[in-house]
């Protein structure tokens, strides 16, 4: 097997903005409560295989190679305990998080359920480059051991933030429900209560821009004149 410092990514980092998708202000509801369990599981997993992850790193000297993965992955945990900040077992990180490098976030009154999104797609990203750009690395022992276990506990993590969420949102993939735009906020079925002001405005619009048929001109309707006449 190759040494680390052989292998070059070919992506050194990339910043991707995610959408603002609303979910429901309180604690989560009692359907969501056996996947919230699995998924703060998943978040100390995490926790566990990262930080293996970055002390055999620098001890394999692979820190180069995975210094913006590590970051990433420290990110994605920040979130994860964000979310369950009153949980008996991840309160103490998220006190310790909170009184130092992410004091402002914890002033902005931010972490709960308003955490979920965020943390799935920055999780489900993270694996994604970590497949692309280190499976070169998955038999470099011992370092890669704990490569492959953050990638299953995070992918782990995607799957149960998916679960959770769609409950949230209490929608299918095919409900046929569409997210509403602007200020709105909410979803709105096709054809629903807004049909009807919809139709008639359309309907509006059709009789302004219909053409006229009384008074109007026509082309060769006229008498005319005979030349030489």
């Amino acid at each position: 097997l190759k040494h680390p410092s052989s292998f070059r990514p070919s992506v050194a980092g990339m910043v991707i903005p995610l959408p603002a998708i609303p979910v429901p202000d309180g604690p989560p509801p009692p359907e969501c409560q056996e996947d919230m369990k699995r998924l703060k599981w998943c978040v100390v997993a995490m926790i566990v295989f990262g930080l293996g992850r970055a002390i055999f790193a620098f001890l394999q000297n692979a820190i180069s190679l995975d210094l913006w993965a590590l970051v990433s992955l420290f990110i994605s945990i920040v979130m994860g305990t964000f979310i369950f900040k009153d949980d008996e077992h991840l309160q103490s990180f998220y006190n310790c998080l909170s009184t130092t490098i992410c004091s402002m976030c914890a002033e902005g009154r931010q972490g709960g359920l308003h955490c979920l999104v965020p943390f799935m797609m920055c999780t489900l990203i993270n694996v994604a480059f970590d497949l692309l750009m280190h499976y070169q690395l998955f038999g470099y022992a011992p370092y890669g051991i704990f490569l492959v276990g953050s990638l299953i506990a995070q992918s782990v993590a995607v799957f149960f933030s998916y679960r959770v969420f769609k409950t949230l949102r209490g929608q299918s993939p095919d409900s046929g429900f569409e997210m509403g735009g602007g200020g709105g906020g909410g979803y709105a079925r096709p054809g629903g209560a807004d049909a009807p002001a919809r139709a008639n405005f359309e309907d509006g619009r059709a009789e302004q821009t219909a053409p006229s048929r009384g008074g109007g001109f026509v082309p060769f309707a006229g008498q005319g004149n005979r030349l030489g006449s």
